[in-house]
């Protein structure tokens, strides 16, 4: 018994010391890092495009800050959104999972628009790109999402000023499981 007990905890003490993490889905995953640092980075993140514009959406940290909801965006050739929105199943109104591959009915859905809009450090980009905006989510949103099934979708919405709508689906998978990982605390 006490080996086995010995096995466990050193099992355990390795994987607590584990800085980076990947959570695969069924067509695109989420990329954990607890590692610390002093400028803001991706500590869960998972990318996908407008067209040719590349979006990168997750939790954005650092060693002095708590971790923001965050849609990153760099556009290509095209006027910048006046707004921003996250649109997902409402679990108060449908308490059970929509797996049709796209979002359920509008009277299902739960929009969080975001609080505020910045431009994204460097470090927040996708190789190659030179400039983009950071726009952020209340902590609801991030609360609202770990709450589906990791099967479904979700959207984030770039609404621009002549009532245009660019969309961009991503896959809810294991946001809750990488936020947990997260919640072990930065190494």
């Amino acid at each position: 018994m006490k080996t086995v007990s010995g096995r466990v905890k050193t099992a355990f003490a390795g994987w607590s010391r584990t800085a980076r993490m990947n959570f695969p889905g069924d067509r695109a995953g989420w990329s954990a890092d607890r590692a610390a640092y002093s400028r803001p980075t991706w500590r869960l993140m998972q990318g996908t495009a407008v067209g040719a514009s590349p979006v990168r959406f997750g939790l954005v940290g650092a060693m002095d800050r708590a971790d923001q909801l965050t849609a990153v965006v760099s556009w290509q050739g095209r006027s910048r959104p006046t707004g921003v929105r996250l649109v997902m199943r409402d679990t108060t109104v449908a308490p059970r999972p929509w797996l049709a591959r796209e979002l359920p009915p509008a009277a299902q859905r739960r929009v969080f628009w975001a609080s505020g809009v910045t431009t994204a450090d460097p470090g927040l980009l996708v190789q190659g790109r030179t400039a983009g905006q950071a726009w952020r989510f209340p902590l609801a949103a991030a609360d609202a999402l770990s709450g589906l099934d990791p099967r479904e979708v979700f959207t984030v919405e770039f609404v621009f000023r002549d009532g245009s709508v660019a969309r961009t689906v991503f896959e809810a998978g294991d946001f809750a499981a990488g936020r947990a990982f997260l919640a072990m605390g930065q190494t």
